[in-house]
């Protein structure tokens, strides 16, 4: 099937270029618009850029009705953003090019780094940021380490809002769903004076009805309400200054998810209580949308947040500008969660956990006439989080700790982890045009980070017991070199080598002293790949194809270990145990077939696999080698093909539709691939119809008709001898919308 689309692709591309145009007025009619990017921190035409990146216009966002970023993955190749359903805040697992995490523990450091006008997002509790007010969505492919640094060594998606106007005006959108579902937005720009403008956005969103029904009392589960009010103030103070002021608060009310049991035979949880998968992939409840939670608390999961953002730009002069941007954000979050996925209190979990960090970034950018041209500057990080975690262990009797009781007696296990970061870093990036045709560039990140680790247990607040206190720091510098070579005005080729750089740390989910004291190290990818980007048919056709390779140094892997100290001995800790090497193609296709039609098409093709991969999964004390194993979330094959067609002489506005197919190939959401939790091809299919009068536009939409309900998620705890469990994705939905801009 891979190599079936790859020629439908290429076909596609060529059938375009070869088009016959009807006419000399008609070539002329119609382009495609220019799509600016700041993917270098500074402003580009995407197809100039050599590096590989697709991106998103406000309309484009508006187009897919997304809610969150999740909804946007189908619009890059070799990209899957999954929920965790881990805890409130939709812990983010992002995968690009199989690269990724899948942890919701803040002490595992993202891959790949989100970004929101230009303030990253340092934990996976909170990354999945809702698509509210977008004005751009940017989505870099590859190690980002010189410009935008540790943990970035998957890509970057950024997204970036819009800016106050100053003028009197603004839009509000409106939308009704099934699963009761209802989405109030409202965006008000205004005058402030004559060199300061406003702008307001509220958002209300409430899901009343969940998706799974819970067997334990009948009753559905998946509810949430989400609150968000924005202010932004641009201010002029001078023609060459700007500086602009943005805060926002959040606040996420829901259901806590739950886990479905699918554990075989085998398992604890079937062989000693009779809590058994019926089949390979089949839940307990025999449906994935069907569970088991019996937690008390389960409706009472929450998730808050504040983010405080200031930019300054200030032209200096005609050829150099200096920006400074202040990041600011703190969560605090509360979830009670029934993790065995059985009607038994075999383990829950509390987590109330807070979360701070502010950024500084300081950066100088030149626009020189000469041949050369640079971005260079300081970047400060500061970071804290604490956890209060207690896990409610109802399966003690099986070690002879207590004795079998019916009902089962719940021990309550304490755990406390605070922990701090304190980074900075100094970076550049040169470009030299060589010739008229060919620029050299060359760049460089120099990075300095320290973190601190406290534990302890025993109960909150003393914490009596296990009072533990660990430091390590790590130095690296990550380069990166360029050339690319315009071809003609229509073709742009380049080559690229850079790298990425993840921060090392600290077990934030421990169970003994050595857990919790014993630093993991970083990890690096290094990334070559070579690109032709092109502009064919006057503007009417884009189509861009890359080919790379990247190597995986030093993983950061969940493994079990041997550990005296530990209560069932043996230790759940991060380790650096494996190398991976990851290759493939990715190709994207934008056309304007007619001035009606226009298609958007992307594939990714990768080949994943492990080059070395020693570890102890069973606690046994002897590393094994898993090299056979495949790398998490990496399918071969990802492809997505959209159309949208407009409907020519409406009166007073225009009608269009659009359709798309996104396809995500079979593939692994657990480390050790055990097929209970292995994801087949799915394809998820979204149409709306749409119709525009004057300012206002009412649409109809579908999402995942095909209603396709792979695992989000899936885990084997203790090497799948207790349990596994999973978690599926939201099943088909629809929805009407009104948006009307004034």
């Amino acid at each position: 099937m891979k190599e079936n689309f790859v020629k439908v692709i290429l076909s596609l591309a060529l059938v375009l270029f070869y088009y016959p145009a009807v006419s000399a007025v008609a070539e002329s009619a119609f382009e495609l618009e220019e799509i600016v990017v700041t993917a270098r921190k500074r402003e580009e035409n995407i197809q100039d850029t050599a590096l590989s990146i697709s991106a998103l216009s406000e309309a484009d966002v508006a187009d897919r009705f997304a809610v969150d970023i999740r909804d946007l993955a189908a619009d890059s190749p070799s990209l899957l953003i999954d929920d965790l359903q881990q805890g409130p805040g939709s812990p983010t697992a992002i995968f690009i090019r199989g690269i990724g995490v899948s942890d919701v523990e803040k002490n595992f450091d993202p891959t790949t780094g989100v970004y929101l006008d230009g303030v990253f997002i340092g934990a996976n509790s909170g990354a999945m940021l809702k698509v509210i007010d977008l004005e751009r969505v940017e989505i870099l492919r590859g190690p980002q380490g010189t410009l935008f640094g540790r943990n970035t060594v998957a890509g970057v998606i950024h997204l970036t809002r819009s800016k106050p106007t100053g003028e009197t005006g603004g839009k509000v959108r409106i939308s009704f769903g099934d699963y009761d579902t209802t989405n109030v937005e409202g965006v008000f720009n205004f005058a402030l004076s004559d060199n300061a403008a406003g702008k307001v956005s509220l958002t209300r969103r409430e899901q009343a009805e969940g998706f799974l029904t819970n067997l334990v009392d009948n009753q559905d589960l998946g509810r949430s309400e989400y609150t968000q009010a924005t202010f932004n103030v641009l201010f002029n103070p001078q023609d060459d200054l700007e500086i602009e002021v943005t805060h926002t608060i959040e606040e996420q009310d829901q259901d806590a998810h739950t886990a479905l049991n699918l554990g075989g035979a085998t398992t604890w949880w079937c062989a000693v209580y009779s809590q058994c998968s019926p089949g390979i992939g089949i839940p307990q409840s025999g449906d994935r949308y069907q569970v088991y939670n019996d937690e008390a608390n389960r409706r009472n999961a929450s998730f808050d947040s504040d983010t405080s953002i200031v930019e300054l730009r200030w032209d200096i002069s005609d050829t150099m500008k200096f920006d400074y941007i202040l990041g600011h954000k703190t969560t605090d979050e509360e979830v009670y969660q029934d993790w065995d996925g059985t009607p038994l209190p075999l383990y829950h979990t509390s987590r109330p956990a807070s979360y701070e960090q502010t950024s500084h970034e300081f950066r100088v950018t030149s626009d020189l006439d000469g041949p050369y041209n640079y971005v260079a500057g300081v970047y400060k990080w500061d970071s804290e989080y604490r956890i209060d975690l207690v896990s409610f262990i109802g399966f003690y009797d099986l070690f002879g700790v207590i004795p079998t009781t019916d009902p089962l007696t719940v021990i309550p296990i304490y755990a406390t982890t605070q922990q701090e970061t304190d980074s900075i870093a100094y970076f550049f990036e040169l470009d030299y045009q060589l010739n008229d045709n060919l620029t050299l560039t060359v760049g460089g990140r120099s990075i300095d980070e320290e973190k601190r680790s406290q534990a302890c247990d025993g109960g909150y607040p003393a914490c009596p017991n296990l009072k533990t206190d660990a430091n390590a720091d790590w130095t690296k510098f990550t380069p990166k070199a360029a050339l690319k070579y315009q071809v003609n005005p229509d073709v742009m080729i380049y080559a690229l080598y850079s790298q990425g750089y993840r921060s090392g740390g600290f077990n934030g989910r421990w169970g003994s002293l050595n857990s919790a004291t014993v630093p993991y190290g970083p990890e690096t990818v290094t990334n070559t790949e070579f690109g032709i980007k092109t502009t064919l048919r006057d503007n009417r056709i884009h189509f861009n194809f890359t080919v790379f390779s990247m190597d995986y140094e030093d993983k950061q892997i969940d493994v079990d270990v041997v550990d005296a100290s530990a209560a069932l001995g043996r230790s759940t800790v991060a380790a650096n145990v494996a190398e991976a090497t990851f290759r493939g193609v990715e190709i994207e296709l934008h056309a304007l077939v007619t001035e009606n039609f226009s298609i958007d098409a992307n594939l990714g093709s990768l080949h994943a696999e492990f080059g070395e991969f020693f570890a102890d999964f069973t606690g046994s004390g002897v590393d094994a080698d898993y090299s056979y194993l495949e790398p998490l979330r990496a399918p071969q094959l990802t492809w997505t093909l959209g159309g949208t067609y407009s409907f020519p002489s409406i009166p007073r506005g225009e009608a269009y539709v659009r359709a798309s197919a996104h396809f995500i190939g079979e593939h692994h959401v657990s480390q050790l691939n055990t097929p209970t939790t292995f994801n087949e091809e799915q394809t998820l299919v979204d149409v709306s119809i749409n119709r525009k009068i004057d300012n206002t536009k009412i649409s109809v939409f579908g999402r995942n008709l095909t209603n396709e309900d792979g695992f989000t998620v899936g885990y084997d705890v203790f090497a799948g001898a207790a349990w596994s469990y999973a978690m599926a994705r939201a099943p088909r939905t629809w929805g009407v919308e009104l948006t009307h801009s004034f």
